[in-house]
Formats: structure tokens, sequence, C-alpha cells
């Protein structure tokens, strides 16, 4: 999954496309199988838009860039949602896990599409203020299990269920670091699971900025593959290609 945010706002400069979207068809998204979309950055402390900006920004994309991809819309936005996938979109990436009041896994029934549902301790704006579990693994396996529970209740095949355990979403990084170790345990629902750590503050060594991150982003994305992550929301496209090629043919001749 190719990340492509339409934000003046994202963690990581080099991926923000709204005050020039002509760079879009610049970005080598080629090797992705799925690009994920979004119009609304969720990175610690960031601040919402409303559903009309959001809606704009969307509209200013050139939708024929992307005709032979799997189109992720990135929002937790009913309107949103719908906006997307009307005009095409394939999958619904919320990560608000369908929202409080689960409005948002009808869309995935209606639509029949697959919904990612997201784990996050509190909003973008609260997260990452001194996130605390008792013990983060069991509180992922409750949330889950709920959730799971629901959206199968209101008709979503486990085949359109996807989980993400929302590295860097609420965690300390110990959190993050015990999640990623213990990805098995999250593979017991018997639905997809999807990992983003692409350039996130986690990964930090001698306090380097996301720009400088790509090596431990890989590294680390190697060992949750490994692990058992299905699908990986990545920045770096083809550098991520290269990782799960080699990943494959070694894993293929055991």
């Amino acid at each position: 999954m190719g990340v492509l945010n339409i934000t003046p706002d994202s963690f990581y400069k080099n991926n923000q496309f709204l005050n020039n979207l002509n760079k879009i068809s610049e970005k080598d998204l080629s090797y992705a199988d799925i690009v994920d979309i979004g119009a609304e950055s969720s990175r610690p402390f960031s601040k919402p838009i409303n559903v009309a900006d959001e809606i704009k920004r969307l509209s200013n994309i050139d939708f024929s860039l992307f005709e032979k991809k799997i189109l992720s819309i990135d929002s937790y936005k009913y309107d949103v949602i719908t906006y997307a996938l009307d005009k095409g979109f394939n999958i619904i990436n919320d990560i608000t896990a369908g929202g409080d009041d689960n409005r948002n896994l009808n869309l995935a029934v209606e639509y029949k599409v697959p919904i990612i549902l997201m784990h996050m301790q509190g909003n973008p704006q609260t997260m990452q203020k001194k996130p605390k579990y008792h013990n983060v693994l069991d509180t992922l396996m409750d949330f889950f299990d709920k959730k799971i529970n629901i959206a199968v209740n209101k008709g979503i095949d486990l085949d359109n269920i996807i989980i993400d355990p929302g590295i860097g979403f609420g965690k300390t990084i110990e959190d993050n670091f015990r999640i990623i170790n213990n990805l098995q345990r999250l593979k017991s629902f018997n639905v997809k699971l999807l990992i983003g750590i692409s350039r996130k503050s986690l990964l930090q060594v001698d306090y380097d900025k996301p720009e400088e991150r790509l090596q431990t982003s890989l590294s680390t994305l190697a060992l949750a593959v490994y692990n058992g992550a299905d699908i990986v929301r990545v920045h770096d496209i083809y550098e991520t290609y290269k990782v799960l090629n080699i990943i494959d043919r070694i894993k293929n001749q055991l």
C-alpha cells in the first residue's frame, strides 16, 4: 500500500502533494498494489479539517492517474468516505475503526468493499499525551474481537475485514515494539493484518528526521512481514517492493 497525502502537514514532507498536485504524476506508484489517499493529516497533534475542505482536496485529484490501481480512502468521515466510494475507491481505511457509532461499517456493507479497522487510543490531538496500557496486546485483542464481531453481525465477510494495530497511534515506543514482536497474536482473528511503520518516530536513531529513516523503515517492515503482516503501508514503494521480493524468494525455499 503506497501512501499519497493530499495534505500540507504530513509528518513526512516528501509525501505532501496538496500544494503541487502536478507532482503526483512524478511519484512512482507502479509497484504499489494499493494507493492509499488521504486529505487530512492524522499525525500526532494534527488538527482536523471539515468535511467540505476534505472533499475539495480530493476533488482536485486527476483520478485517471490511478486507473489500474486499487484505491483506498484514508478517512474516518462518513460523507468523505461516501464521496470517495462514489468516485470508484475500493477500500475504506478508517483510523476510528468504523467510528464510535460504527456507522462507517454500514458503508462497507452497502458498497461491498473491504474496510481497515485501526486501533487508536484517543484521537490525533491527544493520542501521544502519555499513552498508557495495562497490557497493550490484551487491549488490542479485546478491541479487535469486539469490532470484528460487530462488523460480521452487520454483514461484512471476514475476507473484507483488515485490522491495523495502529503503530504510533496512542502507543509508547515500547508498546509499538511489543506489537511488532507479537503480530502472530493478531493473526488469530483470521483476517488480513495491515502494518504502517514507514518513517515514524519510533524508528528514530540519533535524533534523525523522517527523511532519514529509509533504512530503519525497511528493516522494521521486513521484521513485521516475517511476523505475519499481510499488507504494509509505506512511503517508499519501489524500495519496499525490493525488500518484499527477496523475502518472498527466501520464504518460498522453506
